[in-house]
């Protein structure tokens, strides 16, 4: 006779949290509750903490956890309204306004989003004045994104003279030019934990599609912090399906859906 599973929810998440960093109880609890389950039932786990053990043992669950947890997919060019917007005009004038532009790419998965930006740049013959920093508490996500390998579906949007001189195919799979890997600066951060001591000033933080699995007094903790490291001029950006209530609490006033101006 198989042993009942003792843990809930609350040993998960503090067990969890030891072994990570990562604090669950941050994010919305229903929404949370029902995903971790679904992922469990699906993959054949008994309870939670024969989930855990697997999770401890193994990087490929870990990395399924995150993705999971997160919805961790994206593709180049994600959200083209976005970044019509960064190129023809917050880009343009943070360039204008700074000798020199730091980026962040908050949660960078697979590093689709840091190097559109920095495929944008090139356009815009100014990659040599941006240093672009890009972040995830995902190990496997960060060694994949370093690599720069990418299957088409996660090139479609890339405009074709642009894909032309970026990418060079080997095997179905395309590689992108070492030129735009050497501008992002990949690292490991928790940024539910005090990480921000460690950046430098950003002139433009994209934060897209992260804080929205997070409790309300969680996403203004993280809004606080991000946008406390823009100066005046500089520009917040978050997801589609994104909103900060109140904006000038942070000095920042709204330019278009989801782009945001430092203005103090």
């Amino acid at each position: 006779m198989l042993l009942k599973d003792t843990w809930d929810f609350p040993r998960f998440k503090k067990e969890f949290y030891q072994f990570t960093g990562l604090d669950l109880e941050c994010y919305k609890d229903k929404q949370m509750e029902r995903r971790i389950t679904q992922l469990f039932t699906r993959e054949g786990y008994d309870g939670l903490s024969v989930f855990f053990k697997a999770l401890k043992s193994d990087k490929e669950v870990l990395h399924k956890f995150y993705n999971y947890l997160t919805i961790n997919t994206s593709v180049f060019y994600r959200d083209s309204k976005i970044y019509d917007y960064l190129q023809k005009k917050a880009l343009p004038d943070t360039l204008k306004k700074f000798d020199q532009l730091n980026i962040w790419s908050v949660g960078c998965s697979h590093g689709e989003e840091p190097y559109t930006l920095a495929l944008i740049l090139d356009e815009l013959n100014s990659l040599k004045k941006v240093k672009i920093y890009a972040s995830d508490i995902d190990d496997k996500a960060l060694e994949m994104a370093k690599e720069a390998c990418y299957t088409p579906n996660q090139l479609e949007k890339v405009p074709g003279n642009v894909f032309k001189n970026a990418f060079t195919e080997r095997n179905g799979l395309y590689y992108l030019n070492p030129k735009y890997k050497e501008v992002v600066k990949f690292q490991k951060q928790n940024f539910l934990s005090p990480i921000y001591k460690d950046m430098s000033r950003m002139q433009m933080a994209l934060c897209r599609n992260v804080f929205i699995y997070f409790k309300t007094d969680i996403q203004e903790w993280i809004i606080e912090q991000i946008s406390g490291l823009i100066p005046k001029g500089g520009y917040f950006v978050i997801g589609c399906a994104e909103f900060i209530n109140k904006p000038e609490r942070f000095n920042l006033e709204r330019q278009i859906p989801s782009i945001y101006l430092k203005t103090g």
